[in-house]
């Protein structure tokens, strides 16, 4: 039988939040630089012009993180004596809401491609996907740092939603795009997944209430984690697992679907919309799953009688502990929804190389939704330059200003660009931080042979003098 390791746990819960302390947002710069083939993957609707496009082999990653409850600057005052900074936790307590979170994103693009064929384009890729959410309480940092007195004292302290979730898998992406007339361009992309490694909270209750009076615990909750190919959480059994051998045996299964859609309305303005990883895993493989009943246990203190009576005090409240939060474990498989993912914008052309654009994104997270809204700056010139300057409101941040920048030189495109620059100037005074970054052979967009014929036969028509017929007339 395999036991959970409590105290590894913690020390990892613990080590989310110290490390996790600012958050990335979700490639609302990217989506707008429309020439660079990595925006097809958060809109496989757009129209496409290169014909051919290869990534260098795992030199695309995005990356992102975020901490809703407090930036490090909420947590850090000046010094009254000297301009060093000092530890502030009441400041950050105060920033909090009931319920935040740790968030983390990496993609990893190992190898893709796409290629042209008239108003078709047809796409491959191949990518590595890691997400971490860490959900932890105000009441949590309360308990920490004022202990259960003050205001929680004849108070319960909730710590309801405490929990991680984590999902790493590889995921192949094979995509398709089609103009269906001069204004309007559909696409999609069908997503075979396997899971490499998985931790899901699907439940967590657990309160702690201090009785005024008497200053009895009473601790009320459940909770059930479920886990696959997570063996630190194991104390007797080691699995020889290789999470290589994800990549090619599907034993934890999965699939995704993208959508999405451009419209020209006219000339000047544009029309967008796009859903992004609508779909599953099933976990089968390794399987642990974790399940406490229902507890309500009230801890009164240690009578000092039965104390001097009892030889082994410790060993009879660690059998009264283990009793009441008794835990059973099973292997049953169970399913985890991919983070989907909402995109609605538009853009209008004030001229050919520059236009001003907007973006609503949704997320949905489990059972947590979360919006954010973008307007931006966009300069394109021809397939060689594009910049867009953005600014976003997006996870209890208003001060978020993007900058992405996709530059070829022959069949060569690199791209970079951040959601909130800002993190990379001062770090402490943000809530998020993200980078998209990578390198592309692009060749393209090719020139249309009707196009081409009617200018060779311009250059080529020797030019005719017209003549006045009057003065050609006899005298």
């Amino acid at each position: 039988m395999k036991t959970f390791n409590r105290n590894l746990f913690f020390q990892i819960v613990i080590l989310f939040s110290v490390t996790l302390q600012i958050n990335g947002q979700k490639n609302f710069t990217l989506y707008q630089l429309e020439k660079t083939p990595q925006s097809f993957y958060l809109n496989p609707g757009f129209r496409q012009t290169n014909r051919v496009y290869v990534t260098f082999p795992a030199l695309n990653h995005n990356f992102s993180f975020i901490n809703s409850g407090f930036r490090l600057n909420d947590a850090l005052t000046n010094s009254a004596q000297n301009d060093s900074l000092i530890l502030n936790p009441q400041t950050a307590l105060a920033k909090m809401k009931d319920l935040n979170y740790l968030n983390l994103e990496v993609t990893n693009e190992i190898f893709g491609f796409g290629f042209k064929v008239k108003k078709n384009y047809f796409s491959f890729s191949l990518s590595n996907r890691f997400q971490s959410r860490l959900t932890y309480p105000q009441d949590l940092f309360e308990l920490a740092i004022e202990g259960n007195g003050n205001e929680l004292l004849g108070q319960r302290a909730s710590l309801d939603g405490l929990g991680l979730n984590l999902n790493s898998y590889f995921e192949y992406a094979i995509g398709y795009n089609r103009d269906i007339n001069d204004k309007l361009t559909i696409g999609g992309r069908v997503k075979f997944l396997s899971g490499i490694a998985n931790i899901t909270t699907a439940k967590s209750e657990l309160g702690i209430t201090t009785d005024a009076t008497s200053f009895a615990l009473t601790i009320d909750g459940a909770s059930e984690i479920n886990t696959s190919n997570i063996t630190p959480f194991s104390d007797s059994t080691i699995i020889d697992y290789n999470p290589i051998s994800s990549v090619f045996n599907f034993g934890n299964s999965g699939i995704g679907i993208d959508l999405g859609a451009s419209y020209k309305y006219s000339e000047k303005l544009n029309f967008n919309a796009s859903i992004v990883d609508l779909g599953f895993i099933k976990w089968k493989t390794n399987v642990t799953n974790f399940i406490s009943n229902d507890v309500n246990y009230t801890f009164e203190g240690v009578n000092l009688n039965d104390a001097l009576d009892s030889i082994d005090i410790a060993g009879n409240l660690s059998d009264t502990l283990q009793a009441v939060f008794k835990q059973t474990e099973n292997d049953e498989s169970y399913t985890t929804a991919l983070r989907t993912k909402f995109y609605i914008g538009g853009k209008y052309n004030f001229t050919e190389y520059f236009n001003a654009g907007f973006l609503v994104y949704n997320e949905i997270i489990g059972q947590k939704y979360n919006v954010g809204t973008a307007l931006s700056a966009n300069i394109q010139l021809k397939n060689w330059l594009g910049i867009s300057l953005s600014y976003s409101l997006y996870g209890r941040s208003y001060s978020n200003v993007g900058y992405g920048l996709s530059l070829k030189g022959g069949p060569i495109q690199f791209y970079a660009m951040t959601d909130n620059i800002l993190a990379f100037i001062t770090p402490t005074s943000v809530r998020h931080v993200h980078a998209s970054f990578g390198m592309n052979v692009v060749i393209g967009p090719k020139k249309d042979k009707s196009d081409k014929k009617n200018k060779i036969q311009e250059i080529e028509a020797p030019s005719v003098e017209t003549v006045d017929p009057v003065q050609t007339q006899p005298k």
